[in-house]
């Protein structure tokens, strides 16, 4: 980004053998198998989310899905798309490596818990293929996401 200070990132880290906390779906929405459908609109998400500077995609959902789909550590299973009826309204994409690479909730969706509900779709997921630990890098001035992994058991590697 052209004028923009280096951005400092924390890694954090979850232990996986812990409870997962239980989440609910806000109402009217749902969690929705990924589609290769609605790679445009999840695209679309991700720019939206990430115009604050707090994360960066492709300029071109083509461009970003052919690099996404091309990536080594893609696996479509671990694409959580949560919906409001048919449109996509949040989405978080792990890597096979049990990290997570994007987690964005639409700016009217956000603090109703959708964030909360797909980390923990998510972590229990990579659980599910015998992961241990998950991990992911959050921007340090993102207060807002911090709090969420907090929450969520997330705490900075030693």
């Amino acid at each position: 980004m052209l004028g923009v200070a280096k951005q400092d990132f924390v890694a954090l880290r979850r232990d996986l053998t812990a409870p997962i906390p239980a989440t609910a779906w806000p109402d009217g929405t749902h969690l929705a198998p990924f589609d290769v459908g609605d790679a445009k609109a999840i695209h679309a998400l991700l720019q939206r989310a990430y115009a604050n500077g707090f994360g960066s995609v492709a300029p071109d959902w083509l461009d970003w899905w052919e690099a996404l789909r091309a990536d080594t550590e893609f696996d479509p299973a671990l694409c959580f798309v949560a919906k409001a009826e048919a449109e996509v309204v949040a989405f978080c994409l792990c890597w096979t490596s049990s990290f997570v690479k994007d987690l964005v909730v639409g700016t009217e969706w956000q603090g109703r818990g959708l964030g909360a509900a797909l980390l923990a779709a998510a972590m229990a997921a990579l659980r599910e293929r015998g992961a241990s630990e998950v991990g992911l890098k959050v921007l340090t001035s993102n207060a807002g996401a911090r709090r969420l992994y907090e929450r969520a058991g997330f705490a900075p590697l030693s």
